[in-house]
């Protein structure tokens, strides 16, 4: 294992943990927040895989931000709200 995998590893799971406790309110806010920063970091990396597993772990839908046209998961940061009746992400304006 290499320095830099085990460093993501470390943080992957520390977010895992602290995601896991998390409401989905909570979770919605986390992922508006990568929204509105435009930097890229390996931290943010890990931070945002994560945060996208757990949203898919519960069941979320997220049709909406996702894509995969190139064969590449793509997905669309932009603010989002929780639509509890089709329990969805989706974006607004």
């Amino acid at each position: 294992m290499t320095k830099t995998n085990s460093y993501a590893q470390k943080r992957i799971g520390f977010y895992e943990a602290r995601f896991a406790c998390e409401t989905i309110h909570q979770l919605v806010t986390n992922f508006n927040s990568l929204a509105s920063s435009r930097g890229w970091t390996a931290e943010r990396s890990c931070y945002s895989a994560t945060l996208i597993r757990e949203l898919e772990r519960r069941g979320i839908d997220l049709t909406a931000i996702m894509s995969n046209d190139t064969g590449q998961q793509t997905i669309r940061y932009v603010r989002v709200a929780y639509d509890k009746d089709s329990h969805a992400l989706l974006p607004i304006a």
